[in-house]
This record gives C-alpha cells, structure tokens and sequence, in this order.
C-alpha cells in the first residue's frame, strides 16, 4: 500500500509517501507561509524522485486542524481532489494528535499548544497507553494559564510542544518541576507522521466521507474576526 500523506495545518507544508509503513520519501518547507504555491509541486517533485505515479497511491492522509486557516484549505483540497481523481479512501487526522505522536513512546502527558491568535492556543492533552495515542482532553482553545489549571494536581512528567515554544519564554512554560519542553524538531507536525498515527483505522479501512470532511477550525478567522469587530458585533 502505497500512502500520500499531507500535512499543511502549520508553517511546515509537507508531503509524504509511506509504502506498507516504510517512509519512502518526505519533503517539508518551513518558511514563509507558501503553501498554495509550494504543496502540488512538492508533492509532483516527491512522486517523481520515488518512480512513483499517482496511479500507483493507495490511499491518501491528511492533517485536518486546527491550524492555519488558508493552510488547511489548501491541504484538504488537494487530498479531495487527488483522492476523487483516483478514486482512493482518505483518512484525516488533527494536526494536535499529529504533534503529540511525534514523542510516540513519551510516558508522561503531552501538551501540544499551537497559537490561536487573541491569546488563545489549540491544545489537548494527549497520552501513550501500550503504544497507542490516547485523547485525555479532546482539541479546544484556551491560554496559558488555562492549561495550567487543567494540569495542576498532575505529578506525572508533562512535555510542552509546538510553536508555543517560540512565543513563550522557557522559564514562564516550565513554572513546575514537572514539565519540560519538546526538543525544536518536535514541534512541527510531518507529513510522515500520519499514516502510522492512524494505522488501525487504515487498516480496519475507516476512511472518511470525502463529501462532508471539513477543516477543524474551531473559531473564526482573523479576517473574520475583523470585519465582525468593525461592524460592532462582537461584545
């Protein structure tokens, strides 16, 4: 089986193809936001370096949010598309559970924490049991010190990850002995990551409905919030 996997929830836009889950090859560019620009061809110049036509995918993965507005757009909509063309399943997971599988075999709670804008973060708090990524707390927004509250009598190990890491100094993150934080290779999300994160699913062949998979974006857009400001709606 042959997956093309996609993920542009975040700054990193990201191909990868995994054959029976064996990563054969991945691209990422984590700079400057060009998603639109960048994502077809990276994954043309992908299946090209591989000898690989897209006849030949077997199913596609997607990172489905929360994320980047335009960024998630842009990935699910080359997934529907190429998957309708080829007529293969798709399989979505969200982007929090991609960050937190990329510590597989971490024993403590994970924490990832994607900015939201308005001092808001996408986090959930996630878990390894035998192997597996377990949901403790399901993608929400909330601050800092929201999540805090949310962890406070915990005494296991916790790991901070994502681009929280590049917002907030260490010393303010690590306000308890218990937490450390995720090395920087931790905290993008990786095109790579999806097919073994949704595994079970894939092969049990729980695809999604390609016709009412949507983006996960669980508040509206800057652009939105904005022009409702403006306008005088929001209190």
């Amino acid at each position: 089986m042959n997956i093309l996997s996609i993920d542009t929830s975040s700054s990193n836009c990201t191909a990868a193809v995994v054959r029976d889950y064996e990563t054969l090859g991945e691209i990422s560019i984590n700079f400057n936001l060009q998603h639109s620009v960048l994502l077809m061809p990276l994954v043309e110049e992908l299946l090209e370096k591989l000898s690989m036509s897209p006849a030949e995918l077997s199913a596609i993965t997607v990172s489905i949010g929360p994320g980047s507005f335009t960024g998630l757009r842009i990935g699910l909509a080359a997934a529907k598309g190429m998957a309708l063309a080829l007529d293969i399943p798709i399989y979505a997971a969200d982007a929090l559970a991609v960050l937190a599988y990329g510590a597989f075999g971490y024993q403590g709670l994970i924490i990832p924490m994607v900015d939201a804008l308005r001092n808001g973060y996408y986090t959930g708090i996630y878990t390894f049991i035998q192997g597996k990524l377990v949901t403790l707390m399901e993608p929400t927004i909330l601050t800092l010190d929201e999540v805090m509250d949310k962890v406070s009598n915990e005494s296991r190990e916790i790991m901070i990850m994502g681009d929280i890491l590049s917002k907030i100094p260490a010393e303010e993150l690590q306000s308890r002995s218990n937490i450390i934080l995720a090395p920087q290779n931790l905290n993008i999300p990786k095109a790579s990551t999806l097919p073994y994160l949704l595994r079970d699913r894939i092969e049990n062949e729980e695809k999604e409905d390609i016709y009412s998979l949507v983006p996960l974006y669980m508040r509206k857009s800057q652009a939105e919030y904005e022009y409702e400001k403006k306008q005088g709606r929001l209190l």
